[in-house]
């Protein structure tokens, strides 16, 4: 079992505590031109369906989570973040704070990027993360490495759909950004103490399961097939949009 492994292993608020019906009850609630224009994507039931813009869509929300993140973690919190989530204390030396500093700016450009492309806006702009995210440094970055899994998943699913679909913008734009996510990660992990922290040859399911050699030693990354089921792994987290 992984550091990462372990440490998820011992925080309890990654159990979900939060259901999809749930999420979609407040979507369908939200109201406004953006959450119907979301909702009427695709004409399928729930909210987001297997399409390349709707990857767009849900990666907007995904970029303000990831603006929340390390905005609070940072201390400074962030246009996306719930009042009182931003960490209090120092979690951070000032060299891992400069990562982390970087990687808010990074996915303020990334929000940037995706919201010039004009589809449906996603409905949530505050995100509240569950209680002790930012309370320690251990359940902090096991909260980041999580949430940058499930950004690279939902980025690849995003490159597939995009290509499938014949939308070479969101492929390539998807693509880029999922560079900078993988970057994220490595990152964390150096903080973390995972050795080495660049620990797979490949993401996605490419000559899975890791062979164990060095470099090879982390989980493939889940490829979501549905922007509705990046969603669904965000949502189990326990972060609460509003």
């Amino acid at each position: 079992m992984s550091d990462l492994e372990q440490i998820l292993k011992r925080v309890d608020f990654f159990k979900p505590v939060a259901t999809r019906r749930g999420f979609m009850q407040k979507l369908a609630l939200a109201g406004g031109a953006a959450a119907a224009g979301v909702v009427g994507l695709g004409k399928v039931s729930g909210v987001l369906a297997d399409s390349a813009t709707d990857f767009v869509t849900a990666a907007i929300g995904a970029e303000r989570i990831g603006i929340a993140f390390y905005g609070n973690a940072i201390g400074s919190g962030s246009p996306y973040s719930a009042s009182g989530d931003p960490a209090t204390n120092t979690l951070l030396n000032s060299s891992h704070r400069g990562y982390f500093q970087a990687a808010f700016n990074q996915e303020t450009s990334h929000l940037g990027v995706l919201s010039s492309l004009g589809l449906p806006d996603f409905p949530f702009h505050t995100f509240q993360f569950p209680a002790g995210t930012f309370a320690n440094k251990g359940s902090m970055l096991a909260m980041g490495a999580a949430l940058e899994s499930i950004f690279i998943g939902a980025y690849l699913g995003a490159v597939s759909q995009g290509a499938s679909h014949g939308n070479v913008l969101v492929a390539e734009a998807a693509a880029q950004i999922c560079g900078i996510e993988c970057e994220h990660r490595v990152l964390i992990n150096d903080i973390m103490g995972v050795s080495p922290p660049n620990d797979r040859f490949y993401e996605g399911d490419v000559a899975a399961p890791p062979s164990g050699a060095m470099g090879d030693t982390g989980m493939r990354s889940t490829v979501y097939p549905t922007a509705g089921a990046a969603v669904d792994a965000l949502v189990a987290l326990g972060i609460k949009p509003s």
